[in-house]
């Protein structure tokens, strides 16, 4: 009973538009906590799934679903993760033909056209998302990035100084931040 009652406030919340990034986020991640609980219940020595299984449960959501966003997303976000640009441009694209505003699909391919060295596509792909969203930190810092390989430091400056007022200890902003100071200096 529980589950059809979290269906139906979910899916009122969404009708209702009432979903913000955070329940949103929280919607990417129940299949994951429910593989979590899935492993610890069938698999008590390894308390969490492996990447393997993972990787095959989005094999398998996708099997039974190709156009499964949150699988699609999840996929091509994992091979931007693990060095597969390429790869994951193709899984991302298809997620954003389904929905082409879905923001961890955009930041994922500008990151991937980031390793790919394209810089001034995924700054493209960055002022989409902060079209949606004007303080989304991973399009903020991913531009800044994009602008400073692309070799607009002053521009990359200002969007990491932004990024860092939202969120003070993000780890990649951070990083972004310490190779334009030294870039600069």
């Amino acid at each position: 009973m529980l589950i059809g009652t979290s269906k139906t406030m979910i899916s009122n919340n969404i009708h209702a538009g009432n979903m913000n990034r955070l329940d949103k986020a929280l919607l990417l991640l129940l299949p994951i906590i429910a593989l979590s609980f899935m492993s610890v219940l069938s698999h008590p020595t390894p308390a969490f799934a492996s990447e393997f299984e993972l990787a095959n449960w989005y094999d398998k959501a996708l099997s039974v679903n190709q156009n499964n966003v949150p699988a699609l997303v999840q996929k091509g976000t994992e091979l931007v993760n693990h060095g597969n640009a390429e790869q994951a441009i193709t899984w991302l694209d298809k997620a954003l033909n389904i929905d082409p505003t879905n923001l961890m699909a955009l930041v994922s391919k500008g990151s991937a056209l980031r390793e790919l060295g394209k810089y001034q596509e995924a700054i493209v792909i960055y002022d989409r998302v902060l079209t949606i969203d004007p303080n989304d930190v991973y399009a903020l810092g991913g531009k800044a990035d994009s602008l400073y390989s692309s070799g607009n430091y002053e521009q990359a400056v200002s969007l990491i100084h932004k990024a860092l007022e939202l969120d003070p200890s993000n780890g990649e902003t951070l990083q972004v931040k310490e190779t334009l100071l030294q870039a600069i200096n």
